[in-house]
């Protein structure tokens, strides 16, 4: 995403504490205590769980670390923050995870669990009666949930203890869930797990179980328990996102797995073990050109190519719109132009190259533009992967005009598709909404 500001849709003002020291003063003489008392962090954690994006990333460093937490002092768990978003929402303070989420989660990933043993039993009950040979497997399947996690304690301790944004880590963590699986499965699974297509795909899926189990842990009842878990959650619970930080990052992850799934089974089931690679495309638009997207946003948003100029979009299942830069957008577009140069050899003619060239940077970018707040994952995976897909069926043996024409073709589809997702942005300059890229002041 391209980073920026939020804004509540109902247009409500809420009071902003500001990042100078008046701000800090202002803020600790309405809830009349300091910095480091038990009342202010409080009634802080009390305000938080009503206040916007852009609210919150101006708070001074030492009240915003405060919404952050530390894991291993029992002052400033984040269990606190979480139980006074529980109590705002009228869940009750004892045992109110069990109406959220988490609770959810639990069923989720046993049902998951309970089907792939169902069709591992019939499909390939190799995996449980010879563990003699299927046991590097399964060493790999745990191997992956704890770097996982490792790699998710490393972002927590850089963001409780330095001070690193969490919407940086959380972007780790979320490209590691997608290329660990792809990395595992070409590399270190050997052929002899699999014979058929059939057991591929569930070699697949149980490798995606065992990922989705590393974000599983998070889960309240276990966090709030294990410093650990806790600080590996920090990783990625933004402050802003609270409480739906595990939905919102396991649901767009589950839907992940399906696009790729589909991706690479259609791929092997018809002969393009070559196109099948290609599926690293979008994981790195995804992955790299996406994380990448918010600190250039935060950075120079709307100070290159029109000042002031973004667009908003808004949070799935939220109340909030959200400002993206089109600065930020543009590294999503220029990750997919390298990552598809980078990977030239796996398509099937240098015209497939350009096809692809012409259309899958653009569009995955206006399908980023388009998708809701931290939600954008299934519609970047699922726009690269389709088109992708799509262009395995134009032929490798075309003549130059035929070529010509081609090219020429989707150069137009692409330009169609740009204009009419200009025109349907929601723009503002400067914080302040534009009528729909028709307002005359507009000089992109």
């Amino acid at each position: 995403m391209g980073g920026g500001t939020s804004q509540p849709l109902n247009g409500t003002k809420q009071k902003t504490y500001g990042t100078d020291n008046e701000g800090l003063k202002s803020y600790q003489n309405s809830v009349g205590g300091d910095a480091k008392g038990d009342g202010f962090r409080n009634k802080l954690l009390m305000d938080a769980a009503t206040m916007t994006e852009n609210q919150i990333h101006k708070l001074p460093k030492d009240q915003y670390m405060l919404l952050i937490g530390n894991s291993y002092d029992p002052d400033l768990r984040k269990k606190d923050a979480y139980d006074a978003i529980y109590k705002s929402l009228g869940l009750g303070e004892e045992g109110a995870w069990v109406k959220t989420y988490d609770m959810s989660f639990i069923f989720y990933m046993g049902g998951a669990l309970a089907a792939l043993i169902i069709v591992t039993f019939f499909g390939h009950p190799g995996l449980f009666l010879n563990f003699t040979k299927y046991w590097a497997f399964w060493v790999e399947q745990a191997s992956k949930t704890v770097f996982m996690l490792l790699v998710a304690y490393v972002g927590g301790y850089i963001v409780e203890i330095y001070n690193v944004k969490v919407n940086y880590t959380r972007k780790v963590q979320h490209f590691c869930a997608y290329l660990i699986p792809l990395v595992a499965r070409l590399f270190i699974a050997p052929s002899s797990f699999q014979k058929t297509l059939a057991e591929s795909v569930i070699l697949e899926w149980w490798g995606y179980w065992w990922t989705m189990l590393s974000f599983f842990v998070f889960i309240y009842p276990i966090r709030t328990r294990i410093s650990f878990i806790d600080r590996c959650y920090s990783s990625l619970d933004r402050p802003e996102d609270r409480p739906h930080t595990i939905f919102w990052i396991t649901s767009q992850i589950f839907l992940g797995y399906i696009i790729m799934s589909v991706y690479t089974t259609f791929m092997t089931w018809s002969g393009q073990l070559t196109a099948r690679e290609l599926i690293f495309i979008p994981v790195i638009i995804t992955g790299i050109g996406d994380g990448i997207a918010e600190p250039v946003g935060r950075s120079v948003g709307g100070k290159i190519f029109s000042k002031g100029l973004k667009y908003q979009t808004a949070g799935l299942g939220s109340d909030k719109l959200y400002t993206r830069s089109f600065e930020g957008s543009f590294a999503v577009w220029i990750t997919g132009v390298i990552a598809i140069l980078a990977m030239w050899t796996e398509f099937f003619t240098w015209y497939h190259v350009v096809v692809a060239l012409i259309l899958v940077p653009g569009c995955t970018t206006i399908a980023e533009a388009y998708s809701p707040h931290t939600w954008d994952t299934p519609f970047l995976l699922s726009t690269g992967a389709g088109i992708l897909w799509a262009q395995t069926f134009i032929p490798e043996n075309l003549g130059l005009i035929s070529i010509l024409v081609v090219i020429g073709a989707h150069a137009v589809l692409m330009g169609i598709i740009s204009w009419y997702g200009w025109t349907k942005l929601v723009l503002e300059r400067d914080g302040k909404r534009l009528v729909p890229a028709k307002d005359p002041v507009l000089d992109l």
